[in-house]
């Protein structure tokens, strides 16, 4: 994956974050055009959080316990959606959320929400 991300849509369960973060990922959880990007960092979460177009962000940390845990879980619920950003460990974190937002920007806009259900590419037969 050199210098690539790899994003993927999550479906909004829980159970299902919690495992992408144990894998070494990055969960995105959007709620219109505000991002939180969720990490486990072992013995802790580690949270950034961006408003789209907007210059900066915020970074929380919290201890990886029972009442943190279930606030991770609860994004299921609380976000409009989830996303996953695979990437390697060696590239830059902030490079990986600017273009991870950016290729969810890109791909789900949100100015018509219903057209963000659904994504078709279309691959011509013959050019």
């Amino acid at each position: 994956m050199e210098n690539n991300i790899r994003l993927d849509v999550l479906p909004k369960d829980g159970d299902r974050i919690l495992a992408e973060l144990a894998r070494g990922n990055i969960v995105a959880a959007r709620s219109k055009n505000d991002f939180m990007y969720i990490m486990d960092e072992g013995e802790e979460y580690r949270l950034f959080s961006h408003t789209s177009g907007a210059p900066g962000g915020g970074r929380k940390t919290f201890p990886k316990n029972e009442k943190y845990t279930a606030i991770i879980r609860s994004f299921a619920g609380m976000s409009d959606a989830l996303f996953l950003v695979e990437f390697e460990r060696g590239m830059n974190l902030f490079g990986v959320l600017a273009s991870a937002e950016e290729g969810i920007l890109s791909m789900f806009p949100g100015n018509d929400r219903d057209a963000d259900e659904v994504v078709e590419f279309l691959i011509p037969c013959k050019i």
